[in-house]
Formats: structure tokens, C-alpha cells, sequence
């Protein structure tokens, strides 16, 4: 999950309708080829979230099915990416997550191990305790996971209620500042209160995790 630039530096050079027309399909089949759009699910909220068994740092398997009854939220995550990395070291999530005890916080890395930013058991907890991580972190080396649920960005964040269905997709919160809102502490909060938080929901990670943390299908 290596994040990508947005480059906007914008170069002034013609070239002929015939080479640019190639060029053009030339970059749509990389482009196929690198990040296949059929393999990304499109998960609304409201539908059953996805089962899966992953394997934590230590080798455990981890099943959502085990959960079942309780609000579970999955990042995903990979100290690589430098949007994910701020994220940690701000200690937003840990801080999010112990304000809710109640609720099961599950991070996933998605990163295949053949990939420059994948990042070894022993490397991760290091990370982890550093960063006052104390939720476990799952391996979806072979982003199937993430494929199913249609995982974009690091972090993205999902929530799934109790019994089962997916009732947030999107940001962690509106980006760094004095006015940030943090929509996943809003919404699990809404669910401590028997609320809906569908009016809080946000179906996409806002702007400057899109452009900034874009997670390529081969990672």
C-alpha cells in the first residue's frame, strides 16, 4: 500500500492527435492492469460486511464472525504510507479507540510481502508499541480483504454493527486542524446511544487521504 503523489506540475509540449491518442491507451491498459476497478467491491452502507480470517503478528487467526454482537471498526492500515504513519504518531486512533471500549478496533496491512513497504511481525510491533497501538494489526498480504471491501486508501476506515452490516465507510475524520471532526468517534458514539449514524456518514476518505495514500491493488 505505497502511497502515490498527486503530481501537478504541468509540462507544455505538443504532440500529434495520432501519439496522443496512443498514449492514452497505452496508460489505460497500465493502468487496467496495475489497479483492476472490477476487483474493487463497492460495499454500501448497510450491507453485510464481509467474513474474513486473517492472521495477526503473532500468527493467530482472527475472524470478524468471533464478533459478532459487538460494533467492530477495521483500519486499514501500513507505516509506510506517510498519511498513516502522521495518523499514528498524533495517536488518533489509539486515542479514538480507547474512548470506546466497548467496541472491537481491528487494523488490517494489506501490503503484499513481496512489496518494498511491507513490513515484517517484529518491525510492526515495534511500530506499534511506539505508537501506543494496542489493538491487534492483521495481515491481508494478499489484499483479498481489501479487494472485498473495497479499501482504497490508508487509513480507511469501516464500521460494522452488531449484528453484522456495514454502517460506516470512509475518513477517519476532516483532515488536521482546529476545526477537525472526527466521524468515526461521532459515529460509534451515536451507536453507544442506540442512535442511527447514517446521518454522520461520509462514503468516501476525504481529499487528502485520497490523493495522498492511494492504495495500488499489487500492494
Amino acid at each position: 500500500m505505497r502511497s502515490f503523489p498527486r503530481i501537478t506540475r504541468r509540462f507544455n509540449f505538443k504532440v500529434s492527435p495520432g501519439v496522443a491518442l496512443a498514449v492514452v491507451a497505452a496508460a489505460a491498459a497500465i493502468a487496467a492492469l496495475a489497479l483492476p476497478q472490477a476487483a474493487w467491491a463497492v460495499l454500501a452502507v448497510g450491507q453485510p460486511a464481509p467474513a474474513f480470517e486473517l492472521q495477526d503478528l503473532d500468527g493467530k487467526t482472527v475472524s470478524l464472525a468471533a464478533f459478532r454482537g459487538k460494533t467492530v471498526v477495521l483500519e486499514w492500515i501500513n507505516p509506510n504510507c506517510p498519511v498513516s504513519r502522521d495518523y499514528a504518531e498524533r495517536n488518533v486512533m489509539s486515542t479514538t479507540a480507547a474512548a470506546h471500549p466497548e467496541v472491537v478496533w481491528l487494523a488490517i496491512n494489506s501490503t503484499n510481502r513481496t512489496h518494498g513497504d511491507f513490513v515484517a511481525p517484529t518491525a510492526h510491533k515495534a511500530y506499534n508499541q511506539k505508537n501506543g497501538i494496542a489493538y491487534p494489526v492483521l495481515y491481508d498480504s494478499s489484499g483479498e480483504i481489501g479487494h472485498a471491501y473495497g479499501a482504497k486508501v490508508t487509513p480507511h476506515m469501516f464500521i460494522i454493527d452488531g449484528a453484522g452490516k456495514l454502517v460506516y465507510n470512509g475518513a477517519i475524520d476532516s483532515g488536521p486542524g482546529a476545526s477537525t471532526v472526527n466521524y468515526v468517534d461521532a459515529a460509534l458514539t451515536a451507536l453507544a446511544a442506540g442512535k442511527s449514524p447514517h446521518c454522520l456518514l461520509y462514503t468516501s476518505p476525504s481529499p487528502r487521504d485520497r490523493t495522498r495514500s492511494r492504495m495500488p491493488s499489487s500492494a
